[in-house]
């Protein structure tokens, strides 16, 4: 017999609805309310927002930012005097809210209910508007489909925003790319782009997907719809007099106070030669100076995701202060030579200490105080590569793993699925599944042929026990399978899940500052931190600090939720306090 798990909000595609309820005797002013679902072991984040005609008619919206969920209008909005109530239509199990509006804490408390079952929820006045975005409400006129397009593809009552950038040459072939703002992924290629009786029609073979639509008669809209992975969902682009923008106050914009050198330094070792900027302040040096170490993945050397640059918002921020740095490409990135995939993490400690000696040789760079700044998975290479060279002196590291990596990705995957607001019972099932994955691809005698066997084989099976229906809203699909499997099986990965932090962090003797964001989801602050403090003190390390930064994400964005879908749609790159810290900290490193 199949399961058939309940749980609240689904993954990828949020099915759900409320109605709230409220006994008062003033009504809930207008505006913005902001509050949380209670969840069993987390929370999920709502916002509310309530308004009224003049003829005394309300209405609202809801975002839920952990899900992409962003404007839903609310139906059947009543306020009356003991009671408001509003729902989301066409959503299963009947979710409902019925509270209190308590007058002198503006707060609208009580129990939200769905299917069932019976969960806390509370609202609180937030006393401000919501940030309008810049979402045209029509496309301007033209000829043709060359320009810009913008377009929100709508999956369930979640949204992601898309952006067309199409081109015409003189001969009339057509050529483009896609970008996903949300995901914060660009540059997609656009294949077999064909507009013939004013129908329009591309494909992204990268990701599987497809477009088709008609161009309207004044030209400003493509109405169709988007394919991918068997499904095809309504889809609408705008045509726009200019590209969309993502506002990034935090980037920098010259003319800058320093100086940045383009860069090449080899690892003799493997015979790679990487590419990187070279950040050198004004004024007399030598001066402090740190080698940038990228998180999960093929990087650039500005960490470039969703939108943000953070290694060049820090290196900007440490630049003004008087400290120097060296960002690079990872392996195969950009002017990097090499494989990253096909390479385990430990020789990223080998690139790192390769850059680390290109930074001797220059006469800017004070050898007294020269260290490392890791993010993420950079926060275990840090680590790695200072046991094996005392020419590093500190160490800054940014959400960097403390326990062993396995354990990290089951609660990463765990507190997601929380986020989305998942049952317990389900997630502690998948979490069991998962590990059993783990322990094969941790398992070296395996050739990649073998795992790839082995786990296919394992899928179909555990697949089996689950409904149809709950895989498809929890994102496990066949195409997502068969994506994966590219990824997991690769020798980057598999060594990634073997690697034990604490086998370096046990050794650390130069002074180290270790971050960690309060709310992040994907290394979490109380396991993680707790964790890299008793290996700092098994170490004697007694020229350290540890601290978690509060309402941080992963990024060390100040945030809602921490979840990942909150990335691009945050404008802030990096919190200032953290920045400030950061430099702080190196500074009294050279004395």
């Amino acid at each position: 017999m199949k399961t058939k798990p309940t749980f609240l909000f689904k993954l990828g595609v949020l099915f759900s609805a409320l109605s709230l309820a409220a006994l008062a005797i003033a009504s809930p002013p207008l505006g913005l309310w902001k509050g949380e679902i209670k969840i069993p072991g987390s929370s999920l984040a709502i916002l509310v927002t309530l308004d009224r005609s003049e003829d005394g008619i309300w209405s609202g919206k809801i975002d839920i930012p952990a899900q992409g969920l962003r404007g839903f209008a609310l139906a059947n909005v009543e306020v009356g005097e003991f009671a408001v109530g509003f729902a989301m239509e066409g959503v299963p199990g009947e979710p409902s809210f019925r509270g209190v509006y308590e007058v002198e804490q503006n707060r609208i408390s009580g129990d939200f209910t769905q299917g069932g079952q019976t969960l806390k929820f509370e609202l609180k006045f937030a006393d401000e508007a919501v940030a309008a975005e810049p979402v045209p409400k029509k496309g301007i006129p033209g000829e043709g489909v060359a320009g810009e397009w913008f377009g929100e593809l709508a999956v369930g009552p979640s949204s992601l925003r898309l952006a067309l950038h199409v081109e015409e040459s003189d001969e009339g072939s057509l050529s483009g790319t896609m970008d996903s703002l949300d995901q914060g992924v660009n540059g997609l290629e656009m294949d077999d782009l064909l507009l013939e009786a004013g129908r329009f029609s591309y494909q992204i073979s990268r990701i599987g997907g497809s477009f088709k639509g008609d161009l309207s008669e004044d030209g400003s809209e493509l109405r169709g719809d988007w394919t991918q992975g068997g499904r095809s969902f309504p889809l609408t682009f705008l045509r726009l007099a200019e590209p969309v923008a993502q506002n990034r106050p935090q980037e920098p914009r010259g003319p800058f106070p320093y100086e940045e050198r383009e860069v090449t330094f080899r690892n003799e070792a493997e015979g790679l030669e990487f590419a990187g900027t070279f950040l050198v302040p004004p004024g007399e040096g030598p001066f402090p100076t740190v080698l940038f170490l990228s998180g999960s993945g093929p990087q650039d050397r500005d960490e470039s995701l969703m939108g943000h640059k953070p290694f060049a918002v820090i290196a900007d921020a440490l630049g003004r202060r008087g400290i120097a740095s060296l960002r690079y490409d990872d392996r195969g990135v950009g002017g990097s030579q090499g494989k990253l995939m096909e390479s385990e993490v430990g020789q990223f400690a080998g690139d790192a200490l390769a850059g680390v000696r290109f930074l001797e040789q220059q006469e800017e760079v004070d050898l007294d105080a020269l260290g490392l700044i890791g993010h993420s998975e950079g926060g275990l290479v840090g680590p790695m590569a200072a046991t094996q060279d005392e020419q590093v002196d500190f160490l800054v590291l940014l959400a960097p793993p403390g326990v062993a990596l396995d354990k990290l990705l089951l609660r990463q995957a765990s507190d997601g699925l929380r986020l989305k607001g998942v049952d317990e019972t389900l997630i502690q099932r998948i979490e069991l599944d998962s590990a059993g994955d783990l322990e094969l691809i941790k398992d070296r005698s395996l050739s990649r042929g073998e795992l790839v066997a082995r786990l296919r084989e394992r899928s179909a099976r555990i697949r089996a026990q689950y409904d149809e229906g709950v895989l498809e809203a929890l994102g496990f699909t066949d195409a997502v399978f068969e994506s994966s499997l590219k990824s997991v099986s690769t020798k980057w990965f598999r060594s990634l899940m073997n690697a034990d932090p604490s086998d370096y962090l046990d050794r650390i003797s130069q002074p180290t500052l270790a971050l960690f964001g309060e709310r992040d989801v994907q290394v979490a602050a109380d396991v993680n931190a707790e964790a890299l403090r008793a290996s700092l003190r098994r170490a004697g390390n007694g020229r350290s600090l540890v601290k978690v930064q509060p309402r941080l994400n992963h990024l060390f964005q100040n945030c809602d939720t921490g979840s990942i879908e909150e990335y691009g749609r945050i404008e802030e790159t990096f919190d200032p306090a953290t920045l400030q810290l950061i430099g702080d900290w190196i500074l009294r490193q050279r004395g």
